[in-house]
């Protein structure tokens, strides 16, 4: 499964969730496809959005999963990695370009957990209250 939340200042204004549509052989590869669809997701909102509104020349988008955010930026290869399908890659693209950055959020901070993981109570009540108190 694959999830996002965007947050424009404290507001959430576009989320997410879809069971991936390829089959993924590790869990870099997975959070990779993934943070390509965030990605789509935040491109399209910012061609929505009124200029004034999205005022962020550099979004940040947040992955915990640190193996993924290192292949995004181009600092990390290796052969388990030289078969993810080229449509992915524009995530690089973009990370070259400074259109865009990733930083590493623990996955206890990942509110975006509740759009893809089956939660405890607790964990699910932390969530929900993150996405409407953000």
């Amino acid at each position: 499964m694959s999830g996002f939340l965007f947050f424009v200042g404290m507001h959430l204004v576009s989320w997410g969730s879809k069971k991936q549509d390829c089959v993924s052989l590790s869990t870099m590869e997975a959070e990779y496809v993934a943070l390509a669809r965030a990605v789509q997701e935040m491109l399209w909102l910012r061609k929505l959005s009124v200029p004034k509104v999205w005022s962020v020349k550099q979004p940040t988008l947040f992955v915990d999963n640190q193996s993924a955010q290192a292949f995004a930026s181009g600092t990390a290869e290796s052969n388990q990695s030289k078969h993810i399908d080229l449509r992915y890659h524009f995530v690089r693209d973009l990370m070259e370009k400074k259109e865009m950055k990733i930083e590493y959020k623990p996955t206890d901070e990942m509110t975006a957990d509740i759009m893809t993981k089956a939660l405890g109570p607790i964990k699910f009540v932390h969530f929900r209250n993150g996405m409407m108190d953000s």
